[in-house]
């Protein structure tokens, strides 16, 4: 008979077997996450809070991704009036919804959600300025807090977190305010708490004054709010909420004001600059006289005269930056010459225009 055949095994190395050891392992999680899974046994309930090492997991993972998220984001200086008054108008007329006032009891409604919506008086003192911004621009998944709905404004996302970091420890500043300031319906007296009115001023340098633009105009830009065209957080959704016939009334409305005379402390010599580049353009830049659009002859462009310097200068320094309210016709050449202007030849000719009361001249 043949002499039988042997057969050896070899045998595994220490590190060979820790490996195999480390597979089962990773393939017992699996299977009993997917069996856990599909027996349903985890309660979603909105009324059932989360077991304990749930809520610890949840918690190390979101703020881990904030912070790293938000690492290399530069905080601005936030003890700034004009940031502070604005955001403030839209945290009591569009977060206050979910999040309360400052320093009262939440809404019973919003109290029952999982997780409940913060006071915000204490968002700054868990985050610094550079995690609560990029929280408030993105959103947090799974929480129902949203990413900011004007995508590409951080000019409107850092007025909130200036009024949440003046807000921070004091909730009297909140509790303060009066109902007629909060209210958030849609009405000529809500437009007027950030944009004035006849007699009364904007809340803030930041916002455009609406006095004495062209109806059609009015009227256009509230369209493109309402479309996505332009981004704005505070006012798309407010144009979304406006039937055509709003629209028109507010447009008609604004259009017959007069635009007033600015009492903002100008440079002379900004003024100077700034009225060379609106009449005669920069022509090494291939910039065009701003006057040769904005002089009020289309109605379809607005005119600059009377506007705040500082909000015209951020827009154009949105502009200058990419990507801003480049979608329209209009806006795709001013993304251009945006681009073109350098910084101190945007603040001349801001100022410039600044200065101009009604009948064009500068005070």
């Amino acid at each position: 008979m043949p002499e039988e055949e042997v057969i050896r095994v070899r045998r595994l190395t220490r590190w060979q077997r820790i490996g195999v050891a480390v597979l089962l392992v990773i393939g017992a999680l699996i299977l009993g996450s997917v069996i856990f899974v599909l027996s349903g046994v985890y309660n979603i309930a909105a009324s059932r809070d989360h077991w304990s090492v749930t809520n610890f997991a949840i918690t190390v993972l979101r703020d881990r991704s904030i912070a790293t998220a938000s690492s290399a984001i530069e905080v601005p200086p936030l003890d700034d009036p004009d940031l502070y008054r604005l955001g403030e108008q839209h945290v009591m007329g569009a977060c206050s919804t979910c999040h309360g006032r400052p320093g009262r009891p939440l809404n019973p409604l919003y109290t029952h959600m999982t997780p409940s919506p913060p006071d915000l008086t204490g968002a700054m003192a868990h985050y610094s300025a550079n995690e609560v911004f990029w929280i408030v621009s993105h959103g947090l998944k799974y929480t129902g807090m949203p990413a900011w709905p004007g995508s590409g404004r951080p000019d409107e996302v850092w007025s909130v977190v200036s009024y949440l970091d003046r807000l921070n420890g004091r909730p009297e500043i909140g509790a303060n305010m009066s109902e007629e300031k909060i209210a958030a319906a849609q009405s000529f007296e809500s437009c007027a708490r950030c944009h004035g009115g006849e007699g009364t001023a904007p809340v803030s340098a930041l916002v455009p004054r609406l006095e004495g633009l062209s109806e059609p105009y009015i009227a256009r830009a509230l369209a493109e709010y309402r479309s996505g065209i332009r981004a704005s957080g505070f006012m798309a959704p407010v144009a979304h909420d406006m039937s055509e016939g709003e629209i028109e009334a507010f447009a008609r409305y604004y259009s017959g004001l007069t635009v007033p005379r600015q009492d903002e402390p100008l440079r002379a010599d900004d003024i100077a600059a700034g009225r060379q580049i609106a009449e005669t353009g920069v022509a090494e830049d291939d910039v065009p006289a701003c006057d040769s659009c904005h002089g009020g002859v289309n109605p379809q462009i607005p005119e600059l005269r009377g506007q705040s310097a500082r909000y015209l200068a951020t827009q154009l320094k949105l502009w200058r930056n990419g990507g801003y309210r480049d979608a329209s016709a209009q806006g795709r050449i001013m993304a251009v010459i945006g681009r073109r202007l350098g910084e101190a030849e945007a603040e001349a000719v801001s100022t410039y225009y600044a200065a101009q009361a009604t009948d064009g001249g500068a005070p």
